[in-house]
C-alpha cells in the first residue's frame, strides 16, 4: 500500500495521501485525494457528498475529516449535503416590490425574493445556488430567463474545466524506484475475525436464477402441461 500511495503522488502531482496503523502496527485507515480532483474542486460549488457505511464509526470519521481539512478547510460556504421546480413555480402569486425584489405567495406562506442578490427567504436559492420555485416565479413575472440566475459553478463550462485534468495510474509497482525508507511505511493487513462454521463450498445464487426460492423461474409453470421449468414453446411433453 505504501508503494502504491507513493506512486499516486508521483504520477498525480498535488495529491494527498495518508495511511494510519493501529496500536499493533497493522493497517487501519487510508486517505487518498487526487491532485486533479483537488484542483477541479476549486472551480466547483463547495458541496461534499459523504457515503455512510454501517461499519464505520466516529473515530474513522474524525480521522477522515482531519485528512480532508488539509486540502479543504472549513468555511461558511462549505455544504455537506434535485430539480423539477418550474411547474410548481407557475402556480405561485407574485407581487413586484421594486426592480429586483418580489413578494411571492403560495397557499399558506409568503416569501421575499431578491433576484439581484440571488436570495430568497426560503433559503433554498441561497444554498443550492439555483433559483428556487419562488425565484423562478419572480423571474417569469418580469419575463426574465431563470437560468441567468444560476450560479457559475453549475455551468457546463465550469464543469468542463473542473474535469479537464486526468487521474493517472501508478503503473507497475515492482519495477518502480522508491525512497530508501519506503518499506518503513509498510504495514500488515488488519486482523480479521474468522467466521464460525464451515466455509461455503457452493456459490450463492441470486434471486431470479432458476430454482431459487421465490424467483419467477421457480414459480413459473408451463401453460400447456402444467409443470414447472419450461414454457409452452419449449414444452416436449405429450398431451394425453
Amino acid at each position: 500500500l505504501s508503494r502504491w500511495l507513493y506512486k499516486i503522488t508521483e504520477t498525480n502531482p498535488g495529491s494527498l495521501t495518508y495511511q494510519h496503523v493501529d496500536a499493533a502496527g497493522k493497517f487501519k485507515y487510508a486517505f487518498v485525494a487526487f491532485g486533479p480532483s483537488i484542483r477541479g474542486f476549486s472551480l466547483m460549488r463547495r458541496v461534499i457528498a459523504v457515503d455512510v457505511v454501517d461499519a464505520e464509526n466516529g473515530a474513522s470519521w474524525k480521522w477522515f475529516f482531519r485528512g480532508l481539512s488539509q486540502k479543504i478547510p472549513d468555511a461558511s460556504d462549505l455544504v455537506f449535503k434535485l430539480v423539477s421546480r418550474l411547474g410548481a413555480a407557475m402556480l405561485l402569486n407574485v407581487y413586484q416590490v421594486d426592480r429586483s425584489e418580489f413578494e411571492v405567495k403560495d397557499e399558506t406562506m409568503k416569501f421575499v425574493v431578491d433576484l439581484e442578490k440571488r436570495h430568497c427567504t426560503c433559503n433554498v436559492f441561497d444554498i443550492d445556488k439555483i433559483p428556487c420555485i419562488h425565484a423562478i416565479a419572480a423571474a417569469k413575472h418580469i419575463k426574465r430567463d431563470e437560468n441567468r440566475f444560476v450560479d457559475a459553478s453549475h455551468l457546463t463550462e465550469t464543469w468542463a474545466k473542473a474535469y479537464a485534468e486526468s487521474i493517472h495510474p501508478g503503473g507497475e509497482l515492482s519495477t518502480s524506484t522508491y525512497p530508501e525508507n519506503i518499506d518503513e511505511l509498510s504495514c500488515p493487513p488488519p486482523a480479521t475475525k474468522k467466521k464460525s462454521g464451515r466455509p461455503p463450498t457452493k456459490r450463492k445464487r441470486s434471486v431470479g436464477e432458476f430454482g431459487v426460492p421465490g424467483s419467477k423461474s421457480q414459480s413459473h409453470k408451463c401453460s400447456r402441461c402444467g409443470t414447472g421449468g419450461h414454457n409452452k414453446i419449449t414444452c416436449q411433453r405429450p398431451i394425453g
